[in-house]
């Protein structure tokens, strides 16, 4: 699920005070889940995808996401956003399989969540179950969710928070993947150095691309 950003445009470097990249919080949890439903909802194929009625689809998945903010990626997780008082972008990445914490993520959804998609369930566990197949054996972090608010598409806000992760990930010599379900961001990735891994439609009309990225040295 790690669309949600801004397409194609190109990263613009960041400044300072409010756009300086820090931790997700607790207190950010509601916001970051808010903007990430925004962002989903009507601007990717993933919301129509998983909830095809558009009267409650916002707030269904504010909820799911929420609840997996709170009870997975800020107590498991590695968090990252933009924003002081109004939170701009975020990125959520789950940790690779042979650190303690990863167990939490062993499904990329629990049990709980697959049932909110109610007859939805089979094919998001078809595309759940592709992703798994595709990523690297090795551990590795990956990008579950990138997301910016609306708004604010274009100003290269995820280019700048993912290139800060990376460097992150860079300096630690780890190897990192996604998946996106949205082929114009295939070439935003591969600018920050993802190579697909695995292509494929594990649902009618629904593809997804999965990549990977070794860590840059120097």
């Amino acid at each position: 699920m790690a669309s949600g950003s801004e397409g194609s445009a190109a990263a613009a470097g960041m400044g300072g005070g409010d756009s300086q990249p820090r931790p997700l919080t607790e207190a950010d949890a509601s916001a970051a889940a808010a903007l990430t439903a925004r962002a989903f909802a009507w601007h990717e194929p993933w919301g129509e995808f998983t909830f095809p009625d558009p009267s409650d689809r916002e707030e269904r998945m504010r909820e799911l996401i929420e609840a997996d903010i709170r009870e997975r990626f800020l107590p498991y997780g590695e968090n990252w956003t933009v924003g002081q008082e109004k939170l701009m972008t975020l990125t959520l990445w789950i940790p690779p399989s042979d650190t303690p914490d990863a167990k939490v993520f062993a499904r990329r959804r629990s049990e709980e969540d697959y049932a909110t998609y109610g007859e939805r369930e089979p094919v998001i566990r078809a595309v759940d179950d592709f992703i798994r197949s595709g990523r690297p054996s090795e551990p590795h972090w990956f990008l579950d969710t990138i997301a910016t608010e609306p708004e604010l598409f274009g100003r290269g806000l995820a280019g700048s928070l993912l290139a800060h992760d990376l460097e992150l990930r860079d300096e630690a010599g780890e190897l990192c993947a996604l998946d996106t379900h949205t082929p114009r961001q295939v070439a935003f990735y591969e600018r920050h150095g993802f190579e697909v891994v695995a292509r494929g439609e594990p649902a009618p009309g629904f593809p997804i691309v999965v990549m990977a990225r070794e860590p840059r040295s120097g």
